[in-house]
């Protein structure tokens, strides 16, 4: 039997293994979503409106928190990896700059993603910056796990010069090697050196409040 995850956020629920990267309803990412236990009553319907659950209170502290970092501006990128010839992606929303010399980023990934587990082994990744046109991109590498399907099938892609695949379809391309890593939690924070970059578009990025207005 499938495990069930219901987004704290909006009620959704989703069946799989792992929670998906990002809701496709409200947007929040993988570590906003709790393990439905099977005494649970829950709607197991996929993509339709979820049936959400009378929320309980929380201090007024906790909301205030909550809502504000709800406000901090995020983009929206295509992280890639590959290990023995095995490439996956995901979508992410915590990619930013740290210094730029040495050119130096950071990106924050799920420890449940399958992408994580590549750039721990290989210790490289790629970076998409999504265009405003990317949502199609946004949806198909954030709702599934690329342990269950081949993400880029059907999707114009290149393989940079560090062996991850990147986006053709996007603003800009980066690739790094990472330098070293921080648990999160939920998520390891990965610090890198930046190697490769191309630009393959002139344009605006996604955002996250750019995406959730226009799905």
């Amino acid at each position: 039997m499938e495990k069930q995850w219901r987004c704290t956020v909006c009620g959704y629920i989703h069946s799989g293994e792992n929670p998906p990267e990002i809701c496709p309803i409200c947007g929040v990412d993988a570590s906003f979503f709790e393990l439905v236990s099977p005494s649970d009553e829950v709607n197991t319907v996929k993509d339709v409106k979820p049936v959400v659950k009378p929320v309980i209170e929380q201090p007024d502290n906790e909301k205030a928190i909550k809502q504000a970092l709800y406000r901090i501006s995020y983009g929206l990128y295509i992280i890639t990896a590959q290990v023995d010839g095995r490439d996956n992606g995901q979508c992410a929303n915590t990619c930013f700059q740290i210094t730029s010399d040495p050119a130096r980023l950071a990106i924050g990934i799920n420890k449940l993603n399958f992408t994580h587990e590549l750039i721990q082994k290989s210790g490289k990744f790629g970076v998409s910056v999504l265009s405003q046109t990317g949502q199609d991109h946004a949806r198909r590498f954030g709702y599934r796990s690329g342990r269950d399907a081949d993400k880029f099938e059907g999707v114009a892609v290149h393989r940079g010069e560090s062996g991850v695949l990147l986006l053709d379809d996007s603003l800009v391309t980066m690739q790094a090697t990472v330098l070293s890593q921080m648990d999160a939690g939920t998520h390891t924070l990965f610090l890198a050196d930046v190697t490769y970059g191309e630009i393959l578009q002139e344009g605006d990025p996604m955002t996250y409040a750019f995406f959730r207005a226009s799905k």
